[in-house]
């Protein structure tokens, strides 16, 4: 998805943004403290129309890695779009 951003920062959550894909069924956003992805958490978003998700109980003060991609379910398989563009964001106090 295009827009990709991180709209605010708190202590433990950043908000996150993007643009809405035509023909989507929801979204996939990855997040890590490691810019590898190597052990990253990945949450579902469901809904063509989402176009923000409030990633929680993060640390304080630590720097994080996100990303973000579509999906399409077409019966029992899921097609990506391919991953956005990292955003590197650090929590506040």
């Amino acid at each position: 998805p295009s827009g990709f951003k991180v709209a605010k920062r708190y202590s433990k959550k950043v908000k996150l943004t993007w643009k809405s894909v035509s023909n989507a069924n929801g979204y996939q956003i990855q997040y890590s403290t490691k810019k590898s992805f190597k052990g990253a958490k990945t949450v579902n978003v469901k809904g063509a129309k989402k176009t923000s998700y409030t990633v929680k109980k993060l640390k304080a003060k630590k720097k994080y890695y996100v990303r973000v991609q579509a999906y399409k379910k077409v019966g029992t398989k899921y097609y990506f779009s391919g991953w956005s563009n990292i955003k590197s964001v650090k929590t506040k106090k």
